[in-house]
């Protein structure tokens, strides 16, 4: 977890089901020694256990590499050419141990996964024999599962793109898998990444126990033909109620994307809420009572969508932050308010973002 209060995490979901499944999360703590009988973390405390798995990352067997005079990168891999040719042109390499270029930055990044290994070697293979084949960048595709929820992840996180200092749109979306009224739809928390100059496509994130594979797998698709975020409102997409639905959680994306590159709303975070209500903004939940009454933001004002024009007057001055459960109340709800002059912002992915993040904090 990251020391800086201000980038997002977005753990709850999986952290309740890990927990849900006995697991006994200790989060922000270290461990500063491994016994006979168990762990010993930072805080003094000591938790026993017969058996200790360290999930710490990943290093590249090289030995073997360097040992021959091979280039190895920075981060120990072995280094190669656009056609897998290490320093020594007449040894080529493809797998976990060497480096790949990443397809946000063009650097060069450790990327051990199975789909680059597995291609990379099938086109080393074609380049020795004299076929063309040419290294593509790595965007990193990758998803786990844990205990039936599948969070899927392509590209850069926003945790990484500000850690970089690089610029952010940040959409947050919480769609249901198929058609809302299918029986069997269940909830997704999506997260797009976008660079705000260039409406390029930096990353995206899913979590959920249905559907989160394959709205990740067209998004890496878009982002390796070249795509820009707003472009994904117009992809075609397959469609039956048990499928998926008319409007995919995908183009909702774009649609939202578009509405940001085009100054229709302006948006805030969730993480960005408490400096922003500290400065003197004031939030208006714009849910149905019986929503606030389930789960509100503290300070918040209800102000229902269907009562917002009939209640202008009741609004407070200044900075206003509307939210509802998801975004798309919020969004008309903006849109009614700085028609009518005020300045008004929408909480990106409504309460439910806000939960999911405050939870994990």
């Amino acid at each position: 977890m990251s020391s800086h209060p201000w980038i997002p995490r977005w753990p709850s979901p999986v952290h309740s089901r890990l927990r849900a499944n006995g697991v006994d999360l200790r989060l922000r703590s270290t461990v500063v020694e491994i016994g006979d009988d168990g762990v010993t973390l930072d805080t003094g405390e000591k938790l026993p256990g017969a058996l200790v798995l360290a999930a710490i990352g990943v290093r590249p067997e090289s030995r073997l590499a360097a040992g021959a005079g091979l280039e190895i990168t920075g981060s120990g891999a072995i280094a190669v050419d656009d056609r897998w040719a290490t320093s020594d042109p007449h040894i080529h390499a493809a797998g976990d141990a060497v480096a790949k270029i990443d397809a946000i930055t063009g650097d060069d990044v450790l990327v051990p996964l199975a789909n680059t290994a597995n291609r990379d070697g099938r086109l080393v293979a074609d380049v020795i024999s004299g076929r063309p084949g040419v290294v593509r960048p790595t965007l990193g595709s990758a998803i786990v599962g844990v205990f039936g929820l599948q969070v899927a992840v392509t590209g850069w996180s926003e945790t990484r793109l500000r850690a970089a200092g690089r610029p952010v749109r940040v959409i947050h979306t919480h769609p249901v898998h198929h058609a809302g009224y299918y029986p069997g739809a269940v909830g997704m928390r999506l997260k797009l990444l976008v660079d705000p100059g260039t409406d390029r496509i930096l990353g995206a994130q899913a979590v959920a126990d249905q559907g989160a594979d394959k709205r990740i797998d067209v998004i890496a698709t878009a982002m390796a033909g070249g795509l820009k975020a707003s472009q994904l409102a117009d992809l075609e997409l397959c469609y039956a109620p048990q499928f998926g639905s008319a409007k995919d959680p995908v183009n909702f994306l774009g649609w939202a994307d578009q509405n940001l590159a085009d100054g229709l709303v302006d948006t805030i975070q969730w993480h960005e809420l408490a400096s922003a209500m500290a400065g003197g903004a004031r939030v208006i939940d714009v849910r149905t009572p019986a929503e606030h009454e389930k789960g509100a933001i503290p300070g918040s004002t209800l102000i229902p969508l269907d009562e917002l024009r009939e209640r202008l007057g009741d609004l407070p001055d200044g900075d206003l932050i509307v939210h509802c459960a998801a975004g798309l109340r919020s969004y008309v709800a903006a849109r009614i308010l700085t028609q009518h002059g005020r300045r008004a912002r929408s909480l990106d992915g409504g309460f439910a973002t806000w939960a999911d993040g405050t939870a994990g904090r």
